[in-house]
């Protein structure tokens, strides 16, 4: 785990997740702790900044990086899965962070519920 890089939260994970990753020893900053009401274009510029994965729920990081050819984010994983519930979400995650064959930093990873694809952040 310690190859793994640092994972910025959006605001739309819940804190609950991101104190449970903490505990099982994932590095994970959380948009609401430390940037709440941040714009996505301030997400996305800190994490090209401080080289942190985004991980979120919300589709427009996508759009950002293509269309407005804006900071490029370290990394991004969206989840594309229905948030049941918070355990949910952090089993999901977990299972997610966990798989040795993904690679996060300059990766776009989206996650449906039977599938994961991984699109080069420079291909955008």
């Amino acid at each position: 785990m310690n190859n793994l890089p640092t994972f910025l939260a959006d605001e739309n994970i819940p804190f609950y997740v991101v104190k449970q990753l903490r505990k099982e020893g994932f590095k994970i900053i959380s948009v609401v702790e430390e940037f709440a009401g941040s714009s996505d274009e301030k997400i996305l510029e800190i994490s090209s900044r401080k080289k942190w994965v985004i991980i979120t729920f919300d589709k427009d990081f996508g759009e950002w990086i293509y269309k407005e050819k804006s900071d490029k984010p370290a990394g991004i994983i969206l989840l594309r899965v229905a948030p049941k519930s918070p355990a949910f979400i952090l089993q999901v995650l977990k299972w997610l962070l966990l798989e040795e064959k993904l690679s996060f930093e300059g990766n776009f990873v989206v996650v449906n519920k039977d599938k994961v694809r991984t699109i080069k952040i420079s291909d955008f």
